[in-house]
């Protein structure tokens, strides 16, 4: 499944069109995520607006409980937010189907939780190796 951005042929060579560098592939447009128990309403994200390209590295630091996890559950599409719009190559996750959000979760995100005993016999980078043999186009877990 190919949802848009870089063509399969550039992706099977390995060339990029420098165009898709451009723009951003991945963004939070005045993004909020509010968390309701009872009467008490805890705004773990607020009004968040990132631009976030293609080989990009990005860090997220702050102090415990202040919306580092909610973040990226938004952006790997885990979770919606209560206001404003995360985008995929401009494509709103919010509106994406069961088998489209799959396809990005597997394809195009990928999680290592801090207790990453995703199969509690095995290391991190067999977890991570595990990961890798069930995309199409794998990243080296070698070079991670």
């Amino acid at each position: 499944m190919n949802l848009g951005g870089t063509s399969e042929s550039n992706e099977k060579s390995g060339s990029a069109d420098p165009s898709e560098y451009a723009s951003p592939f991945l963004q939070m447009k005045n993004v909020t995520k509010r968390f309701t128990t009872g009467d008490v309403i805890v705004e773990a994200v607020r009004d968040v607006t990132l631009d976030i390209y293609h080989r990009e590295f990005l860090v997220i630091l702050g102090p415990s409980g202040s919306g580092k996890s909610t973040l990226l559950n938004l952006l790997g599409g885990l979770d919606t937010p209560t206001e404003g719009q995360v985008l995929f190559e401009g494509r709103n996750l919010a509106e994406f189907d069961r088998r489209q959000l799959t396809w990005y979760r597997r394809e195009v995100v990928g999680f290592v939780f801090q207790f990453y005993n995703l199969v509690a016999n095995l290391t991190a980078m067999e977890n991570v190796v595990l990961a890798a043999d069930l995309v199409e186009n794998p990243l080296n877990p070698e070079e991670l």
